[in-house]
């Protein structure tokens, strides 16, 4: 094996085990500790989905810090020490006595995830591959997704029989081993190493050229951060609040966390999925496709008060798949939507309405659950805006293609 294509290897898998930690475990598997969390504290719905809303702005706020911390650290340091912060924030949640511990909590959970993004992975994969790039930010965006089949069962039958604070401790201690490992495999630059990135460059489409060369209004381009605000927004309230949302209307807890699992499977394969159809058929065609699938998962979840297990299972599978664009989708849309120049500062732009988009609506299935007694209304409302998002990007491509 080429020696530059096995250092792109060994690094793809260090970002796929530091989103699998920083995204899968301090974001995602979380999710199964809010019902406990709860029911334990005395907490309302609000409060409980607050912690979200602390995480998420923790996380905007730092995005703000990635390029000066990158530049001090290196992504080889800087990627493991994002590992370690999520190993703390799980510490600091199985210490937590009071509802200001846990927003501490979140907030480190939250600054984690922001130093160990898909920003920090995107730029090593774009710097290790010349060719099949969005595959392999796919692959590394998957790593949230493992965690979620892996992690959810096993936290959930940790916190069953031994208590929520048993569960955060061994998830931090596996967050402790997993940013060591991160560290032996990650390497910044090929450069540095003495070698040219793999892959032969492939040519530039006609549409890519044409949306590298289009100036959108400033009005588009709000609009088009609001689309990348919801579909973040969405993908992370949607998808965290998914096992509550069915725990809320009487499943079973297990049966309610193998669901949530069989979502992160689907978010694992949409993810991988995502980045080889966007390199396959182009973002424009792939985006109807994932869109599709995310919409039609929200849907279904409206449907929870039935009590129906195959809707629950179906709308699982639909949501995670479709959930794959809250992160490969916006890295992709950044490269298609700035020059290979400007990528980095509009993939952190686009980061920072991610984080936008987690604060405004983490709260919103829990706002609207003490309204309207449950949580499935807040999916109508996910609905509604994810068709907006659809068309607002669409419309984009549309143009740069006239």
């Amino acid at each position: 094996m080429q020696k530059n294509l096995r250092w792109a290897i060994l690094s793809c898998a260090g970002c796929t085990l530091m989103l699998f930690v920083t995204g899968g475990l301090a974001f995602n598997v979380f999710s199964a500790a809010q019902p406990y969390i709860l029911a334990q504290n005395g907490f309302t719905n609000t409060q409980t989905s607050l912690i979200t809303t602390v995480r998420s702005a923790a996380y905007l706020l730092g995005t703000f810090a990635i390029g000066r911390y990158y530049r001090k650290l290196g992504y080889r340091t800087g990627c493991a020490l994002a590992a370690v912060l999520a190993g703390a924030s799980f510490v600091l949640f199985a210490a937590a006595k009071s509802l200001m511990a846990y927003y501490f909590a979140g907030a480190v959970a939250g600054v984690s995830y922001a130093l160990g993004s898909m920003v920090p992975a995107s730029i090593l994969m774009r710097r290790w591959l010349r060719a099949h790039c969005g595959l392999a930010i796919g692959i590394c965006s998957a790593g949230t997704g493992l965690a979620t089949v892996l992690f959810s069962p096993l936290f959930t039958a940790i916190a069953e029989s031994g208590g929520v604070d048993r569960a955060f401790l061994w998830t931090a201690a596996f967050c402790a081993a997993a940013a060591a490992a991160v560290f032996f495999l990650i390497r910044s630059d090929p450069a540095a190493l003495g070698l040219e990135p793999w892959g032969k460059a492939v040519p530039e489409s006609a549409q890519a050229r044409a949306l590298h060369a289009l100036h959108p209004s400033r009005l588009r381009w709000a609009l088009l951060l609001l689309a990348v605000l919801l579909v973040s927004g969405i993908g992370s309230a949607g998808f965290t609040h998914l096992m509550t949302l069915y725990m809320s209307e009487g499943m079973d807890a297990m049966q309610a966390a193998a669901a949530f699992s069989l979502c992160g499977l689907a978010l694992m394969a949409g993810k991988c999925v995502c980045g080889a159809l966007c390199d396959k058929l182009g973002s424009y065609r792939a985006n109807y496709l994932l869109f599709g699938s995310f919409i039609l998962g929200c849907a279904l979840c409206v449907l929870a008060p039935l009590k129906s297990a195959a809707l629950m299972l179906a709308s699982s599978v639909f949501l995670g798949f479709g959930a794959s664009l809250n992160t490969v989708g916006v890295s992709i849309w950044a490269a298609d939507l700035s020059t290979p120049e400007r990528y980095e500062k509009t993939l952190r732009l686009f980061q920072g309405a991610y984080g936008l988009g987690g604060i405004v609506l983490s709260f919103l299935p829990g706002a609207i659950a003490d309204l309207a007694g449950g949580y499935a209304p807040s999916y109508i409302v996910f609905t509604v805006m994810l068709l907006y998002s659809l068309f607002m990007l669409q419309s984009t491509y549309r143009l740069a293609r006239r």
